[in-house]
């Protein structure tokens, strides 16, 4: 009776154990088949995108020798110059802001070699230039490579019209890309905010565009209520002219409302934020990045304050020096 139990306890240990086997083979063959699946699904995905990438970007074979090379598809492609061009009165200022502070968030560990220009410059390695002029000859000495971002209005009279459809053209026989046009109509009612158009553009992750968009919403308050060429609305109601007329209606969303701000409270929240701290004493960027405008002082606290103020007193007139 002993030898039997003994024999039958033997026989169940070996039962159990040569099913504990075959079940760890079940397990590893199926843990095998489901990191073969993720790897295939993986590649699946690796593949869309490259087909995606393919379609919506150029072959690398056809970017220009001053190309940036990185490892990062997401901005693998952005070309080392970039061009912005419009018809005044477009917010041509603002998309310049964008595309430099967008340029060199970009190019943040070579910041030294970004240059924002306002006509004709030096290129820098990395360079955003602003015109309000299509020149020929400036035109064919951009890399074949550059991108011309551009602003337009759907209330142009005939003549700005024909301006820029011949300008349009030019960009086009050059075979020169153009990304992306932002008309007036559009970003006054989205503001700064528009800034979100360019983020596939450029390909800047959501924490870069954070940094951009919380300097662009006091950079845009200053640009109308503060410096040289502040809204001439904002400007009447400073130093009021007869026979002026209202560009915008109070009651009207893209009125500038300046006179509901602390200008100095904002001025100081601009100099608080990344994008100044971090470009704003470049000096190949300190011209445009952290000023209302180009042809601006410098921003400092109280920068905007005592323009308004002589604005008021001297009854300044627009790009007049007002600091």
């Amino acid at each position: 009776m002993k030898v039997f139990v003994k024999y039958a306890l033997s026989t169940s240990c070996f039962v159990i154990a040569i099913n504990v086997y075959f079940a760890y083979i079940d397990a590893i063959n199926n843990r095998c088949i489901c990191y073969q699946n993720s790897l295939v699904r993986k590649q699946d995905k690796l593949s869309a995108g490259s087909n995606i990438s393919s379609l919506s970007r150029p072959n690398d074979d056809a970017i220009g020798n001053i190309l940036r090379k990185s490892n990062s598809s997401s901005y693998a492609n952005v070309p080392n110059i970039i061009m912005q061009y419009g018809i005044g009165g477009t917010a041509t200022t603002l998309q310049f802001q964008i595309l430099c502070v967008l340029m060199a968030i970009l190019h943040e560990s070579e910041s030294n070699s970004v240059g924002c220009f306002y006509g004709s410059k030096p290129f820098y390695k990395y360079t955003v230039i602003k015109t309000h002029n299509m020149n020929d000859n400036a035109l064919r000495s951009l890399p074949s490579d550059s991108w011309i971002f551009t602003t337009s209005s759907n209330s142009f009279t005939s003549e700005k019209q024909q301006q820029f459809d011949l300008n349009q053209r030019k960009i086009k026989e050059l075979k020169l890309k153009c990304p992306y046009t932002a008309d007036i109509e559009t970003v006054s009612k989205r503001g700064h905010f528009i800034v979100y158009e360019y983020q596939s553009i450029f390909g800047v992750s959501n924490e870069q565009i954070m940094k951009a968009l919380e300097y662009l919403r006091y950079w845009d308050i200053l640009r109308l209520c503060c410096g040289k060429q502040m809204s001439a609305d904002w400007r009447n109601r400073l130093s009021p002219r007869k026979k002026y007329r209202m560009h915008h209606d109070p009651h009207s969303s893209t009125y500038p409302a300046c006179e509901m701000y602390s200008i100095s409270e904002v001025e100081n929240l601009l100099i608080k934020t990344y994008v100044f701290q971090r470009f704003a004493h470049i000096s190949s960027l300190h011209d445009i990045i952290g000023k209302p405008s180009n042809v601006d002082g410098e921003i400092n606290g109280h920068y905007c304050e005592q323009c308004n103020r002589n604005i008021s007193i001297h009854h300044l007139h627009f790009n007049d020096n007002c600091v």
